[in-house]
């Protein structure tokens, strides 16, 4: 998108698309924190998600938005409308590639969320935890929390109570240290690991034992892989039917 659009700036908790506005532009975040909402008929708020730098959101197929999206901090964003990019993307194979990609990955993470809402509040909880140390840490297991503890419990589905007394529940159990109001450190419990333990974790979460060394340690650093090893889960956790699906 950096060949087309234009670059305007928002700032904290301004709206930057409205429910039903005309659906003729894509977004792309370039700086700060953007999410996307829905308020529900009683007056609750659902958040479809979140989106960093490099992120995109108002690919919608429908002529007008079915969800409203707000700053979350001060942003930058880029403004395309839809049939310039579609322009673009005829002519840039590039281009082309990375909008499929950025597609691709968008419904990915909807798919997981839809999934998500029928697992337990701690399930929840761990996979919002994993998906941030993912996409916005820059160091290995510090996650940096832009957004509010309501804004996580709207995405999650729960209530405000409920994520925080998980988070301390998780604390307590010595799988997190929470630092102030934004930021939670992952404790690793297998940072000292025996090999044979994280194999023994590996067959647990994916059904199987790795086939190389290699795919074990790129294992240890992906979600399900980080979720094992923060949280003790086990075979009969969400993980472990994502890893098998």
């Amino acid at each position: 998108m950096q060949y087309v659009g234009v670059v305007r700036s928002y700032v904290f908790k301004s709206q930057i698309i409205h429910e039903d506005d005309p659906a003729d532009r894509v977004y792309e975040v370039i700086s700060g924190l953007v999410c996307t909402y829905r308020m529900l008929r009683e007056g609750r708020r659902q958040v479809g998600g979140f989106y960093f730098s490099g992120d995109i959101f108002g690919l919608e197929a429908a002529e007008k938005h079915i969800l409203a999206a707000e700053a979350i901090t001060n942003v930058k964003v880029r403004i395309a409308k839809k049939q310039a990019l579609n322009a673009l993307i005829s002519r840039n194979a590039e281009a082309a590639d990375r909008l499929l990609s950025l597609t691709a990955r968008e419904l990915a993470r909807k798919q997981d969320q839809a999934l998500l809402l029928s697992r337990s509040a701690e399930d929840r909880v761990i996979y919002f935890l994993i998906e941030m140390s993912q996409r916005n840490s820059p160091k290995e297991y510090l996650i940096a929390l832009p957004m509010t503890r309501q804004h996580i419990a709207d995405y999650l589905g729960l209530t405000l109570e409920t994520v925080s007394r998980t988070l301390w529940d998780l604390e307590r159990r010595g799988a997190i240290e929470i630092e102030g109001y934004r930021r939670i450190v992952l404790r690793n419990q297998y940072t000292n690991g025996r090999r044979e333990n994280l194999v023994d974790l590996f067959e647990g979460i994916a059904g199987r034992r790795p086939k190389s060394e290699q795919e074990l340690s790129d294992w240890l650093v992906s979600p399900e892989g980080t979720a094992a090893t923060v949280f003790n889960l086990t075979s009969f956790s969400w993980w472990g039917d994502k890893a098998r699906s």
